[in-house]
């Protein structure tokens, strides 16, 4: 099991924040970049030091404990993209 405070930071990723890992955020559809230890830490104490799984794409991860609020956003945002069309 791995926990935000499990990551592991590069060089590259103190140059530049996208660089870092991308991790999902709950009740939404936006990931947060984590490129160091503060960043780690500010998530931790926004959402708790919750369990990730690498997706296999990159430097992204998902929440499992999110899922049932990112997949309930996504059916609104679908709902009023139905209704009132996307940019």
């Amino acid at each position: 099991m791995t926990r935000i405070s499990d990551l592991e930071f590069t060089a590259e990723m103190s140059k530049s924040v996208w660089q870092g890992h991308s991790v999902a955020k709950p009740n939404d559809d936006a990931c947060r970049m984590i490129a160091n230890e503060r960043h780690a830490q500010q998530y931790i104490e926004e959402f708790g030091d919750v369990e990730i799984v690498h997706t296999g794409r990159g430097n992204h991860w998902d929440v499992p404990a999110f899922k049932a609020g990112r997949d309930e956003y996504s059916k609104l945002k679908q709902a009023y993209c139905e209704q009132h069309g996307s940019n």
